[in-house]
């Protein structure tokens, strides 16, 4: 059995891939390295490091690994200064210089970029989506050498659905929606909020929302108005994993109109859970949904990636000014009614799409077993 270190912090949603003992790979990691949000340090060391003094400086994190007892090392994001052998788990091209569109540019970040890949500890980078696979070389020049593949996350089945229950849930007369982030307004909280506002003034009382998010993170207008609303239903983001496959099993419609994203695993989760999907288009998002099939897709008032997949530098550098600004996408709100009443209406065409999600996510390349083969044959050709 390989052994993997894990020498980096990693997101909440890789502890599944590393817990995994149905493969040939054994992770070893640390707890507290494990985060799905962001501390208060760390966004302030994030705005230091992604500042224009910093591109010019050419700052790229690349992190020592002591001697250890591992075969190979596993980093997720960053470069790494290793004696032994190590691979990079890769969200979008940009997180290898702290999502700076220009560190690449510069002329001491070249510099840099050019040792760092050309170490020969470095064997492959694995990108979590397809949008990361295709526009990879479109920031770096990377040698031969290095096997660049791609392999979705890795998100287990939920043993509790399946289609017996999935008809059940949506033939039933009350539909159950649901929305999970950790960044309400980020992610689209207030354009969903306008949507459940109009449903109740319009007597549609059947369609019920589950949000779950940072509650102390919402002002209280948003609040008083959650409340007011006896279809929403408001819960802290505390959950279990356990927990959450329950709750994505009881819903029928995940609502996920994004502002700003680049691999969403809740809509992963939520289609393993069996529900058709209302999400924006950006980045890897059509990679899992695919309009008319599973769900439907939306444009987003401000492009953070361009349809190519490219950074929108326009957005992803004015952020202040577009996504974070205070505004409510209406193009999205209307999207969203549109959408929920259709398929309130036409709880056949809920179900066909409930279904196809289920499927689609749980067979070829989102299956878990075919995710955890394509990391067992990686590791055994390092």
């Amino acid at each position: 059995m390989k052994k993997v270190y894990v020498a980096t912090k990693a997101r909440g949603f890789l502890e599944e891939l590393f817990n995994n003992s149905n493969t040939d790979v054994q992770f070893v990691y640390k707890q507290k390295k494990i985060y799905e949000i962001n501390s208060k340090r760390k966004l302030f060391l994030s705005k230091i490091v992604k500042s224009k003094i910093a591109d010019y400086l050419g700052i790229i994190q690349r992190i020592k690994v002591n001697k250890n007892s591992s075969d190979n090392i596993f980093s997720y994001n960053r470069f790494l200064k290793s004696t032994e052998d190590y691979i990079i788990y890769l969200e979008n091209p940009l997180a290898l210089v702290h999502y700076s569109t220009n560190r690449n540019k510069k002329l001491m970040g070249k510099i840099r970029l050019k040792r760092y890949f050309n170490d020969p500890k470095l064997k492959s980078i694995v990108c979590l989506s397809k949008a990361c696979y295709e526009t990879l070389h479109n920031f770096y020049k990377i040698p031969n050498n290095i096997e660049i593949k791609q392999i979705y996350p890795y998100v287990r089945q939920n043993n509790l659905t399946n289609k017996v229950n999935i008809k059940e849930k949506c033939e039933k007369e009350q539909i159950n929606c649901l929305y999970i982030s950790s960044n309400f307004g980020l992610k689209g909280g207030k354009e969903i909020l306008s949507v459940f506002k109009t449903l109740k003034n319009i007597g549609v009382n059947n369609i019920k929302l589950q949000i779950i998010t940072q509650t102390d993170k919402i002002n209280k207008t948003l609040k008083n108005e959650i409340d007011k609303n006896e279809n929403i239903k408001l819960d802290d983001f505390n959950y279990t994993k356990e927990d959450l496959y329950k709750i994505y099993n009881e819903s029928s419609i995940y609502l996920n109109p994004t502002r700003q994203d680049s691999f969403s695993l809740v809509v992963l989760e939520a289609m393993k859970s069996g529900n058709a999907i209302l999400t924006t288009d950006l980045y890897a998002l059509p990679e899992m949904v695919e309009s008319g099939f599973n769900g439907y897709l939306t444009e987003p008032k401000f492009r953070f990636f361009r349809t190519d997949n490219m950074p929108n530098e326009e957005v992803w550098n004015n952020r202040g000014e577009t996504i974070y600004s205070e505004y409510i996408d209406r193009n999205i709100v209307g999207f969203l009614l549109e959408k929920l009443i259709y398929l309130n209406t036409n709880r056949e065409v809920l179900l066909e799409m409930a279904l196809n999600s289920y499927e689609k996510s749980n067979c070829g390349e989102f299956n878990d077993q075919f995710i955890m083969n394509e990391w067992s044959k990686l590791f055994s050709r390092i």
